[in-house]
């Protein structure tokens, strides 16, 4: 017996090598800003500490409100919630133009982005249900411990037998549908211009009848999601490390220092869109060369 996800790994790196060679800076730039919105967040991101040295520390001459606190804490937990839900909005509808890249293998942004808006929204829609569900999950789990710990009686721990293999199954349920709205109903979603809800529709009856197919597809892509983040952490590495052992005789707040840590930023940034480039497209084509092996009705071509 084959099984799709074995099989579709040969396809799909086919298909990538086809779409990214030979090199054209344009593509892989469209690509970098597609894939940075679109599916699965980057592993790791490379993060650089500054610090300042004692002298560069200000004195603080007056008193600072509790009021005040609370209301930068605010705008700035508002901001980061529209920024997060723009970012979001904006991921959902790339995951569309993504797949439209890999079917057509003609790289665009703009256009497509415009008439992939429409079903964007509603993914990103489904997506805020799924992580209500998340959030649901997480609160059945911490439910007991904060009880016990607010009214001092142990006893209420006893309630995690319940609660916290409830929480699992709803946190595995939402992960599992997670993916495979991204990699299978997506591509429906965009093959016939229907909405997620429909789209599960036509995926479920086949999950369930194939459910060992689509059990080692999860198998076969949580290697990969792993040998992605090895990829990325190492890429992220080869620059940070550098950039860190610089730092210790450079000084990180001498203006050396600042223009290494441009430079480092920027290679990071070169380094970070290498890897992710050919990992994302590769991870599309993976899940849409699966799909196309079942018994779905799709077409990758």
């Amino acid at each position: 017996m084959s099984w799709y996800a074995v099989d579709a790994l040969d396809e799909a790196l086919a298909e990538t090598r086809d779409l990214l060679l030979p090199f054209d800076l344009r593509t892989w730039v469209r690509l970098a800003v597609i894939t940075a919105f679109a599916g699965l967040s980057a592993p790791q991101t490379p993060t650089f500490s500054v610090e300042a040295p004692p002298e560069a520390v200000f004195e603080v001459t007056r008193e600072v409100s509790v009021s005040e606190v609370l209301a930068v804490a605010a705008l700035v937990g508002v901001a980061v919630l529209v920024v997060g839900t723009v970012v979001a909005a904006i991921g959902a509808v790339m995951e569309f133009v993504l797949v439209d890249v890999a079917r057509s293998r003609d790289v665009r942004v703009a256009e497509p982005f415009g008439q992939r808006l429409g079903p964007g929204l509603r993914l990103f829609g489904f997506r805020i249900a799924v992580v209500l569900v998340g959030v649901l999950a997480s609160a059945l789990l911490l439910a007991p411990v904060a009880a016990a710990l607010l009214l001092g009686q142990l006893v209420w721990l006893l309630a995690l037998v319940v609660t916290l293999p409830l929480a699992l199954v709803v946190g595995v349920g939402t992960a599992l549908a997670s993916e495979f709205t991204t990699a299978f109903v997506v591509p429906l979603m965009a093959e016939d211009g229907v909405g997620v809800l429909e789209g599960w529709r036509r995926l479920y009856p086949e999950v369930r009848a194939d459910w060992r197919q689509f059990g080692v597809y999860v198998l076969v892509k949580a290697v990969l999601l792993f040998g992605a983040s090895l990829a990325l952490g190492f890429g992220v590495a080869i620059v940070a490390v550098p950039f860190g052992v610089g730092t210790l005789f450079v000084g990180p707040v001498s203006a050396t220092g600042l223009a290494a840590l441009v430079v480092a930023v920027v290679v990071g940034l070169l380094v970070v869109g290498a890897v992710s480039v050919p990992t994302m497209t590769f991870l599309r084509y993976h899940s849409l060369s699966v799909l196309d092996r079942s018994t779905v009705e799709f077409s990758l071509r």
